[in-house]
């Protein structure tokens, strides 16, 4: 599939995260794609090309994202903290950066942002269900709940004033699959760089695409219409068979170890339970 890149050769992108383990992945391919590509982190980023600018940011710092964001064309946010935390944690890094980016973008001019939320978003389906982008948000970790929370954040910013954006519900991105869960959750890193190209230069309104390369045994899947195609599947690969349903929290949930961590009672009350089910609701 050719992917569109029309017009960003002459635009400046903003990276943010750019020291991340996803990120880094972007990096390259991006600036090869724009005109200029501002890479942020708190932690220093290294061998920049010639297109490429440095900026260190602290996120929740409401002056310095202000600072950050002025003059940029389109914004691509892989920043965050990537696994559950306490919420001391989580909020600076996941609920006021996104705020606040948000916000510098609407000041700025900046019209669209594409997000890496996660699969952790919906991570409390059981492994038996599949799901679509349009299902019902379950999520399994305070971590998820943040990305809930960029997701519901950036179709506001659309309603309400245009800001449009694609956010993708990333599974796990590594060059080839390296345990059983990633049969159904693995990312090819030349895929996901298709998803975020797609987001800068396609049409999206405030869009949700989930990020899994084309495995079979994926637990989620995209609308048919959708222009990504996926390069890449996890079928190719040989690993065990995964075991869906088998006994423990971390098979019965899609969100695995995210879901287990912690899990009180019975595992039927978030497998079974789904607001859109309940007389009223």
């Amino acid at each position: 599939m050719t992917t569109p890149t029309a017009g960003l050769s002459t635009q400046t992108i903003l990276l943010t995260g750019a020291a991340g383990k996803v990120a880094r992945r972007l990096r390259a391919p991006l600036a090869k794609l724009c005109g200029e590509l501002i890479v942020t982190d708190l932690a220093p980023v290294e061998g920049l090309a010639a297109n490429e600018r440095y900026v260190q940011c602290d996120l929740s710092s409401t002056s310095a994202v202000h600072g950050l964001v002025k003059g940029v064309h389109k914004i691509v946010h892989f920043a965050g903290y990537p696994r559950e935390a306490s919420w001391d944690t989580l909020i600076p890094a996941n609920i006021a950066a996104v705020t606040n980016l948000w916000e510098a973008a609407l000041e700025h001019g900046v019209r669209r942002i594409v997000y890496a939320s996660t699969n952790h978003v919906v991570g409390f389906y059981p492994v038996t269900r599949q799901i679509d982008v349009n299902a019902e948000v379950k999520c399994d970790s305070r971590y998820g709940l943040t990305k809930a929370f960029t997701e519901t954040l950036a179709r506001f910013y659309y309603e309400k004033y245009g800001i449009e954006s694609l956010g993708l519900r990333i599974g796990r991105v590594e060059d080839a699959p390296v345990d059983e869960r990633m049969w159904s959750t693995w990312l090819h890193p030349d895929d996901l760089l298709q998803q975020v190209v797609l987001g800068l230069s396609g049409t999206v309104h405030a869009d949700i695409l989930y990020g899994v390369s084309a495995n079979s045994r994926a637990w989620c899947s995209n609308p048919a219409n959708s222009p990504y195609r996926p390069a890449h599947s996890a079928d190719t690969y040989t690993l065990p068979a995964p075991a869906p349903g088998a006994p423990g929290t971390a098979w019965s949930f899609q969100g695995g170890p995210f879901a287990a961590q912690g899990y009180a009672g019975d595992e039927s009350r978030a497998a079974n339970f789904y607001t859109r089910d309940v007389p009223g609701a």
